[in-house]
């Protein structure tokens, strides 16, 4: 048997031969990737800074500020109900209006049904009150809905239909 002494003798070879590169290699790529980092989160900085300052300069903030809000009762009140009619939602060619496309259920004669002014889509008025509660877009097209605030007076505010203040003489404005 070997003595120990020995065998770390033998297994001592030469030592590894250095690496064919050198450090200023290693120093220059780590500062040209410190800078790449650098100029990556610059450039986002000044797109996140250019897109806010596109939605404040424009004076309004569109609405809904989020897409995931949801609608008050108000505004879902605003939007149009209609009673259905087999008869006639076939005679107009209203082939979307057959069912409604969150309970998939078929629309029966008398039912209220909700058709969205911007995509037309139609649904329960159930249904859709339910899905504007916490969404602010179509349930089919996901189409953003925006609901205009109808037209107001701007001497008092009133909305329209309301009457004029001419001096003394009240006439009712046109909407």
């Amino acid at each position: 048997m070997r003595s120990p002494a020995r065998f770390l003798l033998s297994s001592a070879a030469e030592p590894p031969s250095p690496l064919p590169f050198d450090s200023d290699v290693v120093v220059i790529l780590a500062v040209l990737l410190c800078a790449l980092i650098c100029v990556v989160g610059l450039a986002l900085v000044a797109r996140c800074a250019w897109l806010h300052h596109a939605v404040t300069s424009s004076g309004s903030i569109p609405f809904p500020a989020s897409p995931n809000k949801g609608l008050k009762m108000k505004v879902i009140r605003l939007l149009p109900t209609l009673s259905f009619n087999s008869s006639s939602a076939s005679a107009a060619g209203g082939a979307a209006l057959l069912d409604c496309a969150i309970c998939l259920a078929d629309f029966a004669d008398g039912e209220l049904v909700r058709v969205l002014p911007q995509c037309g889509h139609g649904f329960h008025a159930k249904c859709v009150d339910t899905w504007f509660r916490s969404q602010s877009s179509c349930p089919t097209c996901r189409r953003n809905l925006a609901v205009a605030a109808p037209p107001r007076c701007q001497k008092c505010g009133a909305s329209s239909g309301a009457k004029v203040h001419d001096g003394g003489a009240s006439s009712t404005f046109l909407p």
